[in-house]
């Protein structure tokens, strides 16, 4: 580039409205680039061209001669005429008076409306983003930056807050997913239930936002949906040629419910609710919840009825539309059960219904002397209305989502976890082929192009009406620039815009014919040199702030799932805990090491950006705009001789309370220190020694009571940035700048930032103190311990154990060391904490133990013995028969058959037949099967049972003829599939 010419063509008053910036190679005259740049102005019009290289207009007559060198920067502008080119620039000049932040140019909102758009319109998809603490000092210098942070009004609904959870947003804006993230949608349509057999499934319709949309990693909360059983999902990208949702087709509106359905009075009765207005049909839910079913006296289930009378009219009418009965049969007590029954109404509205239960309440009335005992509570638990439209009227095509799940045994409630990955799919500069190509991208550069052209816009641009910005796109690819956010809440299109710019660097900009960015970058090329030859009123301010020790920036972690994250950057050589922290924003970010960066990008911006500075041009001088690079020289102070105070200030003379020297031919300055911390620098002059100083040219004056800092001044030149351009009266503009500064970048491009883990804290410091002994609750061995009682270990003791309340080490593993009294030898036997108890194995009946227990931490550090404590094994048991011998089972039609070889011991009398549901249960959850067998000692026994099918566990024990019977430990369980 540096071989190459800098050509800037103004073609309009406003330096910033239809600038042409380009570049020609050596050797191009003068006239040849007028030709390039400004092809339309020939003849009488070219005596409005003004051309200059640095401080030097070339004369017309010299166009075609002048052939500039490589390196340097010509500038083509046109000036104000008496023919027709003047009175377009008047209307120009008009029209500008309403500028805002730039010069001359129109009203940000009127210049979009002239196009189609309006910023104060919001973006029909956008949210406003979190804040939780208040910007101090630090923070409010950088809202006055070249590229300014902005302070987010509330929190946005993205999940920042409530966390992964589905929300019903009704009327509220459609999301609009800029970049990739990690997202838990709104409901595109509320989610209903329905009872399939005795299972209940919940189907629900998601909208991700404007597509297209790439959609991965789909997920219930933070398990893979393809972990869940009989799941259906459906999915749409968001494209035109999207097919509807097949799994919510029509409208659906629920109403949950809990309303008992009673036989007998006064609490029970007819029931009755009301449907959705306009429905087409309805389905109703009748629960059970302690399930439909009885059992006969031999534990044998039966089926049992339960009728319900049904009838419902349209609002309005007096007469029923439809009467008829509902009868629910089963064979399922103790689980709860649930049924859905459709109607279809005659024609659509608002109906009522009503049901009557007309079957006993059984759980009201006595059965202990029944043959059967049976349960039938029931309750009248969903209404849902449904309307045959399609739940979803958007003009713009949607990424969407419809689950239909079962919910029983896998979700605790309803679906609200749904979530994915979201990649935005838009066009990206693909530098490869030079053209932009639709495909996943998170660029600043790209979004910002998006956003403007975008569904999400109202009134979306057209591609002539946005800047070139390839540029942009590189310089975001190599520093490695990202945007990331769901915008799902309400915001100008300006602060949306805002923040993807801010991500890459940037500000938009309106040029009034085209929408660009302003990137704040080392810039090579100097569009002018301002100098007191060109300008006047110069001045500079520098805020005397203490920083904070610290930024802190809450971001979405993208690298652990994006949760919520805090990082804490200190400020370039800080070292120690930092005290005082303060909030930063950074929308969009979600990379841990870029937060980093760019935190300290800000930081370096208030470290090697103090100052301020502006001064004055008329439009003959004025050729910059937003974000050009400028030379600038003015009368600064060198150093400080004299420190004094001012006493008075008469017109442009200023009286000091110390006296000052002047010596000839020595330039000199005051920095006068403002009672808000600002400080102005004036050239001043004077006679001698003396307390009167003089102020040169034009600008602020000091106060009585500033401080000044008297010493000698010189003209310096540094470059600048421009921050921004205002218009003045009289055809003058006043200047903001702000150092260049490529050292910002410089060390910005060097930061290597701290390896991150997202943990808040320090690490906690292990404790390694031995556990409190634990406490002894309970000891029990034979018939208390029969339910864990196995042929290997006919006669277990459980020793139950808890915590001590007064430990403060957590039990990891309890240890219980026991031994038969008047041995040496302990035997050690651990067992989870979790369980709360310890099984000793190896003992018999009869034998007198001793026992002690402690607790081991995670650590292993073993803790405290117990007290050591006594007992005697199945001490309490009365002497019954032993077990039963030879237990089997197969499976057979309608049932099992089950044999046994009964007790070997004179005193047994009977075997009792126990089943469980499942394989291997245990014995305590089984229960006894019809009558007892009577035998006596060694007789081999069958029993036919009669069983659903599934899975069983069989037991048998012996019975003594003891009033009442003595049992012995259970044999079994057996194991058989009845099919």
């Amino acid at each position: 580039m540096g071989s190459d010419i800098g050509v800037l063509a103004l073609p309009h008053l406003d330096p910033s409205f239809g600038r042409i910036e380009t570049r020609a190679l050596p050797g191009s005259t003068i006239s040849d680039m007028i030709a390039a740049t400004l092809p339309k102005v020939t003849g009488a019009d070219r005596a409005r061209l003004r051309v200059t290289i640095g401080e030097h207009v070339i004369l017309p007559g010299l166009w075609r001669a002048v052939r500039p060198k490589a390196g340097t920067q010509v500038v083509i502008r046109v000036v104000p005429g008496d023919d027709i080119l003047r009175n377009v620039l008047t209307i120009a000049v008009t029209v500008g008076a309403l500028a805002l932040g730039q010069f001359y140019a129109p009203a940000l909102a009127g210049s979009l409306l002239g196009v189609g758009g309006s910023v104060s319109g919001g973006l029909t998809s956008a949210l406003s983003a979190a804040i939780t603490g208040s910007a101090l000092i630090a923070g409010t210098l950088l809202i006055n930056a070249l590229i300014p942070t902005r302070t987010n009004g509330k929190d946005a609904p993205t999940y920042a807050i409530q966390g992964l959870r589905n929300q019903a947003t009704p009327d509220g804006v459609v999301p609009s997913v800029l970049g990739f993230h990690r997202y838990a949608p709104p409901y595109a349509a509320l989610p209903f239930t329905e009872a399939v057999g005795d299972d209940r499934y919940v189907t629900a319709a998601f909208c991700f936002g404007y597509g297209p949309l790439a959609i991965r990693n789909v997920r219930i909360g933070e398990t893979p949906i393809e972990k869940f059983s009989d799941v259906q999902m459906e999915l749409r990208e968001g494209r035109p040629d999207d097919a509807r949702l097949a799994l919510y087709p029509t409208q659906v509106v629920e109403v949950p419910l809990s309303v008992e359905l009673k036989a007998a009075s006064p609490t029970g009765g007819p029931q009755s609710r009301f449907t959705a207005p306009d429905a087409a049909s309805c389905s109703i839910d009748l629960s059970f919840p302690g399930g439909l079913g009885g059992f006969k006296k031999d534990g044998s289930k039966v089926s049992v009825t339960v009728d319900i009378t049904i009838r419902f009219r349209r609002v309005g009418n007096t007469a029923w539309d439809f009467t008829s009965k509902l009868s629910v049969t089963a064979k399922q007590s103790g689980k709860p059960l649930t049924r859905t029954f459709p109607l279809t109404f005659p024609a659509r509205g608002r109906y009522e219904i009503e049901l009557t239960r007309t079957t006993v309440d059984y759980d009201d009335i006595d059965q202990t002397k029944k043959d059967i005992q049976r349960t039938g509570r029931s309750a009248w638990s969903a209404l849902r209305s449904f309307r045959p439209e399609y739940p979803i009227n958007f003009g713009q095509p949607l990424a969407l989502a419809a689950v239909r799940i079962r919910a029983s045994g896998q979700l605790n409630g309803t679906l609200d976890e749904f979530n994915a990955d979201l990649f935005c799919i838009c066009p990206d500069w693909d530098v490869a082929s030079s053209t932009w190509i639709t495909r996943e991208t998170q660029n600043p550069a790209s979004l910002f192009r998006h956003v403007l052209t975008g569904p999400a816009m109202r009134y979306p641009f057209t591609l002539e009406e946005i800047g070139e910005l390839e540029d942009w796109h590189a310089f975001c690819a190599a520093k490695g620039l990202t945007y990331n956010r769901i915008h799902d809440y309400e915001a100008s299109v300006l602060d949306v815009l805002s923040d993807v710019a801010a991500a890459g660097r940037a500000s938009p900009h309106d040029s009034g014919e085209r929408w660009g960015v302003v990137i704040d970058r080392i810039l090579d090329t100097v569009t002018a040199h301002i100098s007191p030859r060109n300008s006047w009123g110069f001045q500079g301010e520098r805020p005397f702030s203490k920083f904070p020790d610290a930024f802190r920036v809450s971001f979405l972690d993208e690298t652990n799932g994006y949760a919520k994250a805090d990082r804490i950057v200190p400020f370039p050589g800080f070292s120690g805990d930092p005290k005082v922290v303060e909030k930063l924003d950074l929308p969009g970010h979600t990379n841990p090491d870029m937060v980093w960066k760019e935190t300290r990008r800000r930081q370096y911006e208030l470290v090697y950006r103090p100052d301020t500075y502006t001064a004055n041009q008329d439009f003959e001088a004025l050729v910059v705009t937003r974000g050009d690079r400028v030379q600038l020289s003015h009368d600064v102070l060198d150093r400080t001789m004299v420190a004094a105070r001012v006493k008075t200030v008469i017109g442009a003379s200023v009286y000091l309370d110390e006296m000052v020297t002047f010596e000839p031919g020595l330039a000199y300055a005051c920095r006068f220190r403002r009672s808000d911390g600002a400080s102005l620098v004036r050239a001043v002059s004077g006679y001698g020694e003396t307390q009167v100083v003089t102020l040169k040219g034009a600008g602020d004056m000091p106060e009585v009571g500033n401080l000044a800092f008297f010493g000698p001044g010189s003209e310096e030149s540094f470059a600048c940035t421009v921050k921004g351009v205002e218009a003045m009266e009289n055809f003058t503009a006043r200047l903001t700048l702000v150092d260049h500064a490529p050292e910002i970048e410089q060390r910005v491009d060097a930061e290597v930032p701290p390896p991150w883990s997202g943990r808040s804290g320090s690490e906690a410091q292990a404790n390694t103190a031995a556990p409190v002994a634990p406490v002894i609750t309970g000891v029990a061995s034979g018939r208390e311990a029969a339910s864990v009682a196995t042929d290997a270990v006919p006669y277990p003791v459980v020793v139950s154990l808890q915590p001590n309340p007064a430990g403060t080490v957590a039990i990891v593993t309890y240890e219980v060391q026991s031994r038969i009294g008047g041995t040496t030898a302990f035997t050690s036997t651990t067992a989870e904490a979790g369980s709360g108890a310890v099984l000793l194995p190896g003992y018999a009946k009869g034998d007198d133990i001793e026992f002690k227990a402690r607790g081991i931490s995670g650590l292993g550090t073993k803790g405290e013995f117990t007290a050591l404590m006594t007992h005697v094994v199945a001490s309490t048991d009365p002497i019954g028969p032993i077990a039963p011998e030879g237990l089997a089972a197969e499976a057979q039609a309608g049932g099992a058959r089950a044999t046994w070889t009964s007790s070997a011991s004179p005193n047994n009398a009977t075997s009792q037949v126990y089943v469980a549901e499942g394989t291997s249960a245990a014995f305590s959850t089984a229960s006894p099967y019809g009558d007892p067998v009577a035998s006596g000692p060694n007789v081999p026994l069958v029993l036919d049972l009669t069983l659903d099918p599934g899975p069983y566990s069989i037991f048998v024990v012996a019975l003594d003829n003891d009033a009442p019977p003595v049992a012995s430990i259970p044999r079994g369980p057996v194991n058989v599939t009845v099919l």
